[in-house]
């Protein structure tokens, strides 16, 4: 799951299921593929892509279906930074037609020219977690038929569903796989979503959700950091296998303990289609819609700890070692916290301020902070403070990051 949704469920006990591999996040973000799952061959699932996005920044792992030549679906939550940006196209390498991502080729790897997120789609309460990648070329691999609105049997409670996806095998410890990996599934009625997930996901929607569950055995499967945007699909009558789900969210170990969340294909599937239309027909292109990124409150104990790195970054072991460290914070505004910081190093006293402030860049740190110190001997300032005389300093001015 990506770094940001991580954060924000991680006090549910619930995390999406995509896989993050970024050295700096503290957070736990990685899933492997799906949890005592059976190795798949592709041929059994020849729709299915592998998602992985490489920013400066942010990194991580999806997995995705083609439903058109030129358009592959996954979660919306696969298509944000961190920042909650809609993520940066060129970033996406999409990998189709192959079940170990160590036999793919040039011809199996797709660039991305275009990241449509779907207009309802709330990050917060992961309600409508869907998400297209527009590929700048054709695939070979075949589209999935997706669920509308009139296939409400296909999604009914009993109804077995398959799952698969490149993530974690193992959360604890991470175990992480190049190959595809499948298990099978059963769709679970909104009471019994409600009652298994009320203590750790209130938020459960089934305007927009549905969960499923493995029956207890030897394969009782889950999803795992890597699965998010893959397929929960069934089969009509005729056999055609049709997509009802999108991989959404899963327990934070990757457990089966509790049910796994799906966005529901039906909802998005008119949406998906018009957008089809657009790509592959000339159709009119459907408006695009940004989720809405909103500057999150900034809390003193955080612009402590932001104020204390960026002085330790900016002046090292001359402020960590220092002596007498004082670090004094007042909020200015919900997103603004100032410090007046001093210490003193051997001969040296230093004396300034800093600013924490939390900003949205397009991607990385959503904190930033800038300060400014004076650097005093420490005779030259029990001077001035017992003659009130003038005393000469080095001033420090940064940016960070």
């Amino acid at each position: 799951m990506p770094r940001f949704v991580a954060a924000s469920l991680a006090a549910l006990g619930l995390l999406s299921a995509t896989a993050v591999t970024q050295a700096s996040a503290a957070s736990p973000t990685a899933h492997d593929s799906i949890v005592r799952g059976r190795p798949a061959a592709i041929a059994a699932f020849p729709w299915l892509a592998h998602v992985d996005y490489s920013g400066e920044i942010d990194k991580f792992d999806c997995t995705g279906t083609v439903v058109a030549p030129r358009v592959v679906l996954t979660a919306g939550h696969c298509a944000l930074t961190g920042t909650g940006h809609v993520a940066v196209a060129a970033n996406y390498t999409v990998t189709t037609g192959v079940a170990d991502l160590r036999d793919a080729r040039g011809v199996n790897r797709s660039e991305v020219s275009q990241v449509l997120v779907f207009p309802k789609f709330e990050p917060s309460r992961v309600s409508y977690d869907a998400s297209l990648l527009i590929l700048k070329a054709p695939v070979a691999a075949p589209a999935l038929a997706l669920a509308s609105p009139e296939d409400a049997a296909l999604r009914a409670p009993g109804v077995p569903v398959s799952i698969a996806g490149w993530g974690l095998t193992s959360a604890e410890p991470p175990r992480e796989t190049t190959v595809l990996h499948e298990a099978d599934s059963e769709i679970k009625s909104d009471d019994f979503c409600h009652q298994q997930l009320r203590r750790i996901l209130p938020i459960f929607s089934p305007a927009s959700q549905l969960c499923i569950k493995s029956h207890p055995g030897p394969f009782f499967a889950s999803l795992c950091h890597g699965d998010s945007g893959g397929p929960a699909f069934t089969r009509r009558p005729d056999g055609t296998p049709v997509q009802v789900g999108i991989i959404s969210l899963g327990a934070s170990n990757c457990g089966a303990r509790h049910p796994q969340v799906l966005a529901r294909v039906d909802r998005v599937s008119s949406w998906v289609r018009e957008w089809i239309d657009a790509i592959e027909h000339g159709a009119r292109r459907p408006r695009v819609v940004a989720p809405a990124v909103k500057l999150p409150s900034l809390e003193r104990p955080v612009a402590e700890y932001v104020a204390y790195l960026g002085l330790a970054v900016e002046f090292g072991p001359k402020f960590t070692g220092g002596k007498q460290q004082k670090l004094d914070c007042d909020r200015h505004s919900r997103t603004r916290i100032k410090c007046q910081v001093e210490w003193v190093r051997g001969s040296e006293y230093y004396r300034g301020g800093t600013t924490v402030y939390t900003a949205v860049p397009r991607e990385g740190s959503i904190y930033n902070l800038r300060l400014q110190v004076r650097r005093f001997t420490r005779r030259c300032w029990e001077s001035h403070r017992a003659t009130g005389r003038s005393c000469p300093a080095k001033t420090f001015r940064a940016k960070l990051p």
